[in-house]
């Protein structure tokens, strides 16, 4: 669980600190010792969520890219990232699955565009952040697969680029096969352009 929802579980209990040290034990000096600073601040209020404004596709693709390409954010700090500024229903959309999709493949291309390979050991490190976010859920994993393509397609289609993120995503239980043949057999004009396999 992100810091978010577990500092959001802590204040839904009602418990303070103080009821559970022992008598005279400094609330602040144990919180900041074993990093709990989180659960005392009431950044994540009702109100707050429900301010955030819904952030554009192309928005979503450039903080996605800079928090995983320019940063190399840990998968911690994305969680908390998409927490704080994304509601539920953004999670799962189109938009946001699409931009982290192609944030994490653009990052996981070793080489330049005649001789690019997938850098296998990144993305395997990402899967928990495609795994969250895509939750076993087929559609998901189709908006992905769309990302992917579009990627691919820009990139002029290097030889076996596509086929290497298919192996490693496959391998890895983020794409499972009933995406793929929906993927391969979609007749979607805004999702899809010409197959590149």
């Amino acid at each position: 669980m992100s810091h978010k929802k577990v500092a959001a579980l802590w204040r839904e209990t009602s418990l303070r600190w103080k009821d559970v040290l022992p008598e005279g034990e400094d609330v602040q000096s144990f919180v900041s010792e074993k990093n709990l600073d989180f659960t005392l601040s009431d950044c994540c209020s009702p109100s707050e969520s429900l301010s955030r404004k819904e952030m554009t596709a192309e928005e979503l693709h450039r903080r996605l890219e800079q928090l995983i390409m320019e940063e190399n954010a840990s998968d911690e700090h994305i969680f908390d990232w998409v927490e704080a500024n994304l509601d539920e229903g953004q999670m799962s959309s189109a938009a946001f699955l699409r931009a982290l999709m192609t944030a994490v493949c653009k990052a996981a291309i070793l080489g330049d565009c005649s001789s690019c390979r997938v850098d296998t050991s990144f993305l395997k490190q990402k899967v928990p952040v495609l795994l969250k976010y895509m939750d076993s859920n087929v559609e998901r994993e189709l908006q992905a697969l769309y990302a992917l393509q579009a990627l691919i397609v820009k990139l002029d289609q290097p030889p076996n680029l596509l086929r290497m993120f298919f192996d490693c995503l496959y391998d890895e239980e983020v794409i499972s096969e009933d995406a793929f043949y929906m993927w391969e057999s979609s007749k979607d004009p805004q999702s899809r352009t010409e197959k590149v396999l």
